[in-house]
């Protein structure tokens, strides 16, 4: 009885809505009608007026003045002055690093030189450090890693604008590989190390990729698509770093880059900090993963970016554990080494229990973090490294509220906590710690014209923008929640929107006549909320994505895997909250064909086998709801919104089963298993 009543406490109580830390400021009664601003002007020169010809009348018209501005604007002015260092720190930030970006824009070098320069300033330094391999290469050796890859497939005919796919896990070799790759020219395309099948298959030919690097271990997933015919790989080149697998046709990469000079490859094509760099996959808000294109000087603005505003330094080492084909950890973390000085540390796949070990014998400073991560650290028991580390930051996003201070005060580290998207046109960044906030806004309403980021309000349901009558969107102010969106313009470098190699994507996330006519912005598709200081926090998703263990699903990807499987007539996939987890799990409502002839846990077991051979980890929806039917407006589009408020509640006539990792399928949820997903101690 204990159990079942602790599961019942934990399952009412996670649901209760927490107060903002910082909601501590009411707007104050408007015990006077608010005046415009010229109108307070005029009153003003009225009253300075007066008491130049009449000091006593002046004298009362100047404190009434006063009374007025107090009431009215006190509120205003109080937390102006809270905020007031924050906002100058945040404002000489944007200063300099904007004057920074257009002096690199007027130097107009491409990452590849900006590398360079770093090289010749440490050549014996530690550049990079694989932990898998137990390797360390200097700066030097680390250039001439690099050039490996570009002499070779420069010898090849390759040139600037062809497109090479890297399907590798975290490793110095992927590093080499794309940083070699871009000083001839050629894009590299980041391929998630999680895909398989139908994803893997998508993001490679979106590319239009000319040739393939794998890895030994993951060559097998490229072959496994072959083999189920789901892709051809005529006229691309597929290199194995090690070994092909035999009867591949794939070729062995690492002999013929063992034969190349280690020399600067020829200059053959005009390369500088306006050239496309690379293609990050980013799953938006529906369809396959859509490859961003990332330009030269995107990349530079967002690494740098981050040392500017966190204080990373040459002297630091920074620790990469997240996949570095993301941005985050492929930017900015590796992008502290190449850009400014840092050793990188690189290991393959996180490890909570490693976490420390390695931060202490590798002696690394700087950590790259999503917030999942964080819960898993301050779920591992104490070891003896938490203590004698030297770790002072950890930058990332996702970090939540709950967990910030505990994590901060058991670890001694300090949090750089950030938002942004990898094709967006601007970020925000929490300069000074406060807990819980992904970044700032200035409240004023002089500098908030000047900062590129606004909130817009949306639609509850439908995540559409509310406009006014003349067709404008409606600016949140403090205190409320909305959209965010970052402004674009074609005539400024640092706010062109490059957006996706599919253009007909690209319009999606453009959002026009916001706030005049003929204006544009990018439309980040997250709903945060802006306090009363000032500060934003993300409050959730639009669209149709959810996170989940730090990555965007895409509900309609998921979808897609699910509608060819005979037996099923209709199914939907939405996030859920789940007690004590960050994000939300995945769950597919589904409609049975009444014709079909099986059981329904046979049914179940073949949907599960279907989503497991298809999909990574945490895309693979962690709950299944056998449902009679599913909602749909009149033109036959689901609604989800009644089935995200059940959530992994019980109806009478559904049942629902949950994912058990250890088998790879799903069992039915019955009531052991909802017990311990209330109390957090299920095994997702």
């Amino acid at each position: 009885m204990t159990d079942r009543a602790d599961c019942s406490t934990a399952t009412t109580n996670w649901r209760k809505p927490k107060p903002l830390a910082t909601d501590v400021l009411e707007k104050p009664a408007r015990l006077l009608p608010k005046m415009k601003l010229e109108e307070l002007v005029t009153v003003m020169l009225l009253t300075v007026a007066a008491i130049d010809q009449y000091l006593p009348i002046g004298l009362v018209l100047a404190g009434v003045l006063l009374l007025y501005i107090t009431v009215v604007h006190g509120d205003f002015i109080y937390r102006s002055y809270l905020t007031l260092n924050r906002d100058l720190t945040g404002l000489a930030l944007i200063i300099e690093v904007k004057i920074d970006l257009w002096w690199r824009l007027h130097q107009n070098k491409g990452i590849h030189e900006l590398f360079l320069d770093i090289v010749k300033k440490n050549p014996k330094k530690a550049a990079m450090i694989d932990i898998e391999k137990d390797t360390t290469e200097t700066f030097e050796e680390f250039n001439a890693h690099c050039n490996r890859y570009a002499n070779y497939f420069q010898g090849l005919g390759y040139r600037s604008g062809d497109v090479v796919a890297l399907y590798m896990e975290n490793s110095v070799e992927f590093v080499a590989a794309w940083m070699g790759l871009a000083k001839i020219g050629v894009v590299t395309a980041w391929i998630n190390s999680n895909l398989k099948r139908e994803q893997l298959v998508h993001c490679i030919t979106a590319s239009k990729t000319k040739a393939i690097i794998t890895s030994v271990t993951l060559q097998n997933m490229l072959i496994d698509a072959i083999d189920e015919k789901l892709f051809r790989v005529d006229g691309i080149d597929v290199y194995s770093v090690g070994e092909p697998k035999k009867n591949s046709g794939f070729k062995n990469l690492q002999k013929n880059l063992d034969a190349q000079v280690t020399s600067e490859p020829k200059t053959l094509d005009v390369i500088d900090f306006k050239s496309v760099l690379c293609f990050i996959y980013t799953s938006g808000t529906t369809g396959m993963p859509k490859a961003a294109v990332m330009k030269h000087f995107r990349y530079y603005s967002i690494a740098v970016g981050a040392a500017k505003s966190f204080g990373i330094k040459a002297s630091d080492r920074m620790y990469v554990s997240m996949p570095i084909y993301h941005t985050a950890a492929g930017i900015l973390g590796v992008g502290q080494a190449l850009l400014g000085g840092s050793s990188c540390v690189i290991r393959k796949k996180f490890s909570a229990s490693n976490f420390w070990r390695d931060c202490v014998k590798y002696d690394c400073t700087v950590s790259q973090y999503i917030g999942e991560i964080c819960r898993y650290l301050l779920a591992q028991p104490v070891v003896k490294e938490e203590s004698v580390h030297r770790m002072r930051l950890l930058v990332g996003n996702g970090l939540r509220a709950e967990i910030w201070q505990p994590f901060v005060d058991r670890f001694r580290v300090r949090i750089g906590e950030l938002y942004g998207s990898t094709e967006g046109t601007s970020s925000l960044v929490n300069i000074d710690g406060h807990v819980g906030a992904c970044g700032f806004l200035p409240i004023s309403p002089l500098t908030k014209k000047m900062h590129p980021v606004r909130l817009i309000k949306v639609d509850d349901v439908t995540g559409e923008a509310i406009r006014t009558s003349d067709g404008l969107c409606i600016a949140c102010n403090p205190g409320e929640s909305g959209a965010m969106v970052s402004t674009i313009r074609k005539n400024n470098p640092l706010l062109q929107f490059e957006g996706y190699l599919n253009k007909k994507e690209t319009n999606k996330k453009i959002i026009r006549d916001v706030f005049a006519k003929g204006d544009s912005c990018f439309l980040t598709g997250d709903l945060l909320h802006w306090d009363r200081l000032g500060y934003v926090y993300f409050k959730d998703r639009t669209g149709d994505t959810f996170r989940w263990k730090g990555e965007n699903v895409s509900t309609t990807e998921v979808e897609a895997i699910l509608h060819p499987i005979n037996g099923l007539s209709d199914a939907t996939v939405y996030g859920v909250e789940v007690p004590k987890r960050e994000g939300k799990v995945g769950m597919a409502s589904v409609v049975r064909a009444v014709s079909f002839e099986e059981n329904e846990s046979q049914f179940v077991e073949r949907v599960g086998a279907r989503l497991s051979s298809s999909l990574t980890s945490y895309a693979i929806p962690q709950f299944i709801r056998i449902c009679q039917d599913v909602e749909k407006t009149g033109t036959f589009k689901l609604v989800k919104t009644n089935l995200q408020r059940i959530g992994i509640m019980d109806t009478p006539s559904d049942s629902i089963y949950i994912f058990n990792s250890e088998n790879r399928n799903f069992v039915p949820f019955d009531n052991d298993l909802r017990c311990k997903v209330s109390l957090g101690s299920y095994p997702f």
